[in-house]
């Protein structure tokens, strides 16, 4: 192992693909972001243009090739990708619909049949996967049940698609199958009844490789898009969420890591498959001998900005690619000066249903006890304060489920850049936040897994030491109290208004 030896993970998220080089001790090196667009046609559709996404993939890959510096050798390229999503491909590859990702709800018709049936039960049990609209299984049987398509089609998600065009193999890592809603977390093998009740065949999916498979052949048009010399290996890699857990050093069995990007999630690493029998939570294997379990929600980053949008910014910003840095220096003030509990001020964040726990896509948001005294702080302090208990209630299910309390809440994402949010999670959650230092925790799990892949390092444990966070914050004992007494009424109001 050398310092000049890097990764070059990319990381193909919902909203953007980011480059990152990580050297051999995870320190990053250098950083490219690519953007593309979400097109919402109907309401409940969420599309993208799987060809926009390899553009962006491609040029993310030249550039972070070309940000090298001199004396150092780039040794592999790693892929995290974003989970849930699903398209359509004829036998030449070529694409017979947009990619549809996790944020897409058409087959909420197609969930609420396959929930019925006596296999739904035994599918979640073995896939580890909730009955929803968010996984790729719905939405398969949709595409089938409202598209004439040819005989030899192919569903692969957004990364199966990018991997065939840069090395012209349909493969599925572990992780991005297990959150299909279609593979057998134990047997590492696609589920018979999952893919009956979906009216398709292993022919029609891609081929099962652990995340550690290297490929080391690029097809010749990827190569010159990319700049990428005919012996570079190229990692499999595997899911973005999974791999956030791995890359920020949340592997303690009392640490949770958060994310809260667009859509906000909560993870537990664990050496063994626990399905939730009540549902409540989805569990994904990773590599050999590690699960993650946990849940996700809507209700992140999507509100807080639909917040500053529309309350917040003077004058309604709707379809503008970004809000003014100011907005958001302006909430953390305004939330700051206010006391937690938002004095009795509650606010459901599900503004477009709840996922984990309750797997319940009609519930819609509010503001609860909304009085004469309270101003522009309180309610940007209570979406604050919502937006974390939707996170809260997905670590409790867990705790539940593993029998422990959590005592380290790894965060990345955007709200990281409050303070105000980060004492909120610490003191919500009664524990210390520990704050990485990158934010690209999925990054930096697919290049771990490459130097892995590589020899470069040993396994997991050979990263042991290379986690020192940037910064912890600790709980206010007080805080945590009222917060757990005003979570019954947070609870009993959700209830009520559901």
């Amino acid at each position: 192992m050398g310092d000049a030896d890097l990764i070059l993970a990319v990381d193909i998220g919902t909203g953007a693909t980011k480059a990152v080089l990580f050297d051999a001790n995870l320190d990053q090196v250098a950083f490219v972001r690519r953007p593309y667009a979400i097109r919402v046609p109907e309401v409940g559709w969420s599309e993208q243009d799987p060809d926009e996404i390899y553009q962006a993939v491609a040029k993310a890959i030249r550039k972070g090739l070309e940000a090298c510096p001199s004396g150092s050798c780039v040794r592999a390229v790693s892929l995290s990708s974003q989970l849930y999503s699903i398209l359509a491909v004829d036998s030449g590859g070529n694409p017979l619909t947009r990619s549809l990702p996790w944020s897409d709800t058409r087959s909420a018709g197609q969930v609420s049949e396959l929930r019925q049936e006596a296999i739904s039960q035994g599918i979640s049990r073995r896939t580890g996967c909730p009955i929803d609209s968010v996984y790729p299984l719905a939405k398969i049987r949709w595409i089938k049940d409202n598209l004439q398509l040819p005989g030899d089609v192919r569903f692969i998600s957004i990364k199966e698609y990018i991997l065939h065009r840069l090395c012209g193999h349909y493969l599925v890592d572990w992780s991005i199958a297990s959150a299909t809603g279609m593979f057998d977390i134990r047997q590492k093998s696609w589920d018979n009844d999952a893919l009956g009740w979906a009216g398709i065949t292993p022919d029609s999916l891609s081929d099962l490789v652990t995340p550690y498979t290297i490929l080391d052949t690029w097809c010749d048009d990827a190569r010159e898009l990319c700049g990428v010399g005919r012996d570079l290996p190229l990692v499999v890699g595997g899911g973005d969420g999974p791999l956030a857990s791995l890359g920020v050093g949340a592997g303690a069995s009392e640490a949770l890591a958060v994310n809260v990007g667009t859509s906000a999630a909560a993870r537990a690493l664990i050496p063994y498959p626990v399905v939730d029998p009540q549902g409540h939570l989805w569990t994904y294997l990773i590599v050999d001998d590690l699960w993650v379990t946990g849940g996700m929600v809507s209700s992140g980053g999507i509100v807080f900005e639909w917040f500053l949008d529309s309350w917040q910014s003077g004058t309604e910003q709707t379809g503008r690619r970004s809000i003014p840095q100011t907005a958001y220096q302006d909430a953390d003030r305004l939330a700051g000066s206010v006391p937690p509990g938002a004095e009795g001020l509650l606010f459901i964040p599900y503004l477009s249903g709840a996922q984990s726990p309750d797997w319940s896509p009609e519930t819609r948001g509010s503001f609860i006890g909304l009085g004469l005294k309270h101003r522009r702080g309180h309610l940007t302090r209570a979406v604050l304060e919502g937006i974390t208990r939707s996170i809260y209630r997905i670590a409790e299910t867990i705790e539940k489920t593993q029998g422990s309390r959590f005592q380290e809440i790894y965060v990345t994402g955007g709200l990281t850049a409050s303070r105000v949010w980060l004492q909120i999670a610490a003191d919500m959650f009664g524990a210390t936040v520990v704050l990485p230092q990158t934010s690209e925790g999925s990054a930096r799990g697919a290049a771990i897994l490459a130097f892995i892949s590589l020899g470069i390092r040993s396994g997991l444990d050979d990263f042991k030491g290379l986690f020192d966070p940037k910064d912890r914050i600790y709980p206010v004992d007080k805080a945590h109290e009222y917060y757990q007494d005003q979570h019954q009424r947070f609870l009993t109001v959700l209830e009520k208004t559901k």
